[in-house]
C-alpha cells in the first residue's frame, strides 16, 4: 500500500528573481538570481513526501526530448525515481514556465500542451491510484474519482486558474473531495464574493471542510464555523513560488498520520512557510527537524 499517489504533468521552471522591473518592448533587464528547477503542481507532493520517508508514486508524462531529460535528471538528483511514464505519443509533454518572482507576487509565461490523465482510460487511472491511502483527484475521470472515494481514499484537489473558474463548474468533483484549498484570489473568483469569509461560506455548500489560503496571513477554514490559523512568522520569505503546493503537501503529510484537520492545516503552514525561504518549489526541501521545530500535534 502506498501512502500517496497522483497524476501530474511534468513541470520545468526557469526562475528569475531580484530584478528591477519587467522589460518593456526591446528592453533587456538583468536578474541577480536565476535557477532551473522542477515546477510545482501535483508532481511536487510525492517528491517532497518521499524525502520525508513516505511511500509515494507519480504518474506523469515524458518523452525523450531535452526538457524531459532535464526533468529526469533533476528528479534523480533529488533521489526520486518513483514515477511511471504514461506518455504514448506527444513529443513535447513537459510544461515549461518562465517564472518572474518578486517578494510580493509572481508572473509566468508558460508552454503547455496539456498532456495529462484525461488522455488515459477510466480503468487505467483507477488501477494506478487504487492502492494508495491518499490521492489527488484525477482530471477528467469522475467515475474513477467516485469509485476511489467510495473505497475510503482521502482525496485532495487543487484548482487551476482559468476563464471558467467557478464553484458551480466544479460541483461534480467537489462532492467527492476531502481537501480543497484554493488561495484567496481563486476563492473570490470561484464564488463571485468580495471577502474571503463570504467565499468560504459559499464553498461550504460544495465541500464539507473548505480551506482558503491567505498568503502571509496563513489560512482560513470552515469547521462548525469560520476558523483561522496564522502563518509561521519565523520564516523570512524570499520567493513564494510553490508555496501553495507545499501547503497541500503538508496537509497530505498530516492526513497519512490521521491528524485532525486543524493539525493538518498547521502542517500546511509550516511546509508553505519554509518553502518560501529559498527560490523555487524545491529550493527549501522541508526536513523532519524543521517539522519538529514548528509543529507539535
Amino acid at each position: 500500500m502506498y501512502d500517496f499517489k497522483t497524476f501530474g504533468q511534468m513541470n520545468l521552471d526557469i526562475i528569475f528573481n531580484d530584478f528591477p522591473h519587467m522589460p518593456n518592448t526591446g528592453e533587456e533587464v538583468f536578474a541577480k538570481l536565476f535557477d532551473i528547477q522542477l515546477g510545482g503542481g501535483p508532481m511536487l507532493y510525492p517528491i517532497v513526501l518521499k524525502n520525508l520517508g513516505y511511500k509515494t508514486k507519480l504518474g506523469t508524462f515524458l518523452s525523450d526530448n531535452e526538457p524531459s531529460r532535464i526533468c529526469t535528471n533533476l528528479m534523480e538528483r533529488m533521489g526520486f525515481e518513483e514515477y511511471e511514464n504514461f506518455n504514448l505519443k506527444e513529443e513535447n509533454p513537459v510544461v515549461v514556465t518562465s517564472v518572474f518572482s518578486w517578494d510580493h507576487d509572481r508572473s509566468f509565461i508558460t508552454y503547455n500542451r496539456f498532456v495529462n490523465e484525461t488522455m488515459l482510460s477510466e480503468e487505467s487511472v483507477y488501477e494506478f491510484l487504487k492502492d494508495a491511502r491518499v490521492i489527488s483527484a484525477p482530471i477528467g475521470h469522475l467515475e474513477a474519482l467516485k469509485r476511489l472515494h467510495n473505497e475510503g481514499k482521502k482525496i485532495v484537489f487543487d484548482v487551476s486558474w482559468g476563464d471558467s473558474l467557478h464553484a458551480k463548474n466544479l460541483k461534480n468533483v467537489l462532492q467527492y473531495v476531502d481537501i480543497f484549498a484554493p488561495n484567496d484570489k481563486e476563492a473570490l473568483e470561484l464564488t463571485g464574493k468580495e471577502t474571503v469569509e463570504e467565499a468560504l461560506l459559499v464553498l461550504k455548500e460544495y465541500t464539507e471542510t473548505p480551506i482558503i489560503t491567505t498568503g502571509k496571513n496563513g489560512c482560513m477554514y470552515y469547521d462548525h464555523g469560520v476558523k483561522h490559523i496564522p502563518a509561521i512568522e519565523h520564516f523570512k520569505s524570499v520567493d513564494t513560488t510553490g508555496a501553495g503546493d507545499n501547503f497541500i503537501t503538508g496537509i497530505i503529510y498530516g492526513l497519512v498520520q490521521d491528524y485532525s484537520i486543524e493539525d493538518c492545516l498547521k502542517l500546511g503552514n509550516v511546509f508553505a512557510g519554509y518553502s518560501t525561504t529559498k527560490i523555487g518549489c524545491y529550493g527549501a526541501i522541508i526536513t523532519p527537524e524543521i517539522i519538529d521545530t514548528f509543529f507539535q500535534p
